[in-house]
């Protein structure tokens, strides 16, 4: 096995810095109504939505991730459903065609749904003055035959429906400046009830809290309607995010989760770290006892013992409050064992990460909740 230099990861505090000083361009609320000014697309996801995807440059990522070291083995990671259907079909129109998504379309957001089945997912375009019309030639290139889209009104608004060939259909809604689709109609239906009634995500005072970072160009980043680290709350009003930055050996996933605040929840969070099991096995260590944190940091580091895992402890923060390192195989062979410590996405593709190790922080600093995840390549 080759060994990375981990210096590599002693660059984590530059790429925290990267990755949390990411935001939206400034959250102040675009008018709808006026077509010179790019849309804000969270004032069209439905307030009650469970997660949200957001990418500045979806097209950039498409290009960038087959480069990857570890591509082939994480090419069935995937968010399922609609949203990897309208991007492979995208990418595929686009290539064909001799261009690739225009800079507007290439920002895009996706809202996942209760009760979270690959078909309960919104996809929504920035569009250019060109986009909808590439939008609409690669959905009716897809429609069985001869097809004109269905045309249904709801609440003045325009729903167009387009057939699939697998006896599904795909429903559309779009106005000067962005483009909405889903399998189901009545989720559109809410994107609707959302603009009209200002009750989109957009006006939600924790997720705003997200969006008053400043992202630069080429980002990734995950919303959840939920904690970092499921041990720590039982709030479902809190909202985490997930920055994803990755380079040839590396994946990172950092951000912060936020709160509502009046809810008191870092007096409970600190209790709850208290409250963690201290274990040292074979491939994993889990703690929150700072000085057990320092001494398997100080332990890795004399031992010298030019491990991969070793290395991955030795270049931690002494500042954390939590860490959990652990191989991802020994977390893909039970995962119920790490449920309270990692985000379901994760778990819920942790085969596909058999060949990484995960090293996991949790800092409190100033009420405010960071974490970042670090998955090094053990190619």
């Amino acid at each position: 096995m080759r060994l990375r230099t981990v210096a590599r990861l002693g660059m984590v505090l530059s790429v925290v810095l990267f990755c949390t000083a990411v935001g939206f361009y400034g959250f102040t609320k675009l008018s709808l109504t006026d077509k010179s000014r790019d849309i804000n697309l969270f004032s069209l996801v439905p307030a009650d939505c469970i997660g949200v995807l957001e990418s500045d440059n979806i097209n950039y990522f498409l290009n960038e991730f087959p480069q990857l070291n570890y591509s082939e083995e994480l090419s069935n990671f995937q968010f399922p459903g609609l949203f990897n259907y309208v991007l492979a079909s995208l990418n595929e129109y686009t290539t064909n065609n001799a261009h690739g998504l225009s800079s507007k379309m290439s920002r895009m957001v996706v809202s996942f749904h209760s009760p979270g089945t690959p078909r309960d997912q919104v996809v929504y375009f920035r569009m250019g003055a060109d986009d909808k019309e590439t939008l609409g030639n690669m959905l009716l290139e897809r429609a069985p035959g001869n097809f004109l889209p269905k045309k249904e009104k709801y609440r003045g608004k325009s729903i167009a429906v387009y057939p699939l060939g697998n006896d599904d259909f795909l429903a559309v809604y779009s106005e000067a400046g962005f483009y909405v689709v889903s399998y189901q109609k009545k989720l559109i239906e809410k994107v609707i009830d959302a603009r009209e009634e200002e009750k989109a995500l957009s006006n939600d005072p924790v997720f705003t809290k997200t969006m008053q970072k400043k992202k630069t160009h080429n980002f990734l980043t995950l919303y959840g309607r939920t904690p970092s680290m499921p041990f720590l709350q039982d709030n479902s009003d809190c909202w985490s995010e997930f920055d994803f930055h990755m380079n040839s050996d590396v994946v990172y996933l950092t951000g912060d989760t936020f709160m509502p605040d009046s809810c008191g929840c870092m007096n409970l969070i600190s209790e709850k770290l208290k409250n963690i099991p201290d274990i040292r096995e074979d491939n994993l260590i889990i703690s929150a006892d700072k000085d057990s944190i320092a001494g398997y940091m100080e332990e890795a580091y004399e031992r010298n013992s030019r491990t991969l895992f070793n290395e991955c402890v030795a270049n931690l923060s002494h500042d954390a409050a939590f860490m959990l390192v652990a191989d991802m195989n020994k977390v893909s062979r039970n995962p119920e064992r790490f449920e309270p410590y990692l985000p379901a996405f994760l778990l819920e593709n942790a085969p596909l990460f058999h060949s990484f190790i995960l090293s996991t922080q949790l800092s409190v600093v100033n009420d405010r909740l960071s974490h970042i995840m670090v998955l090094t390549y053990k190619d």
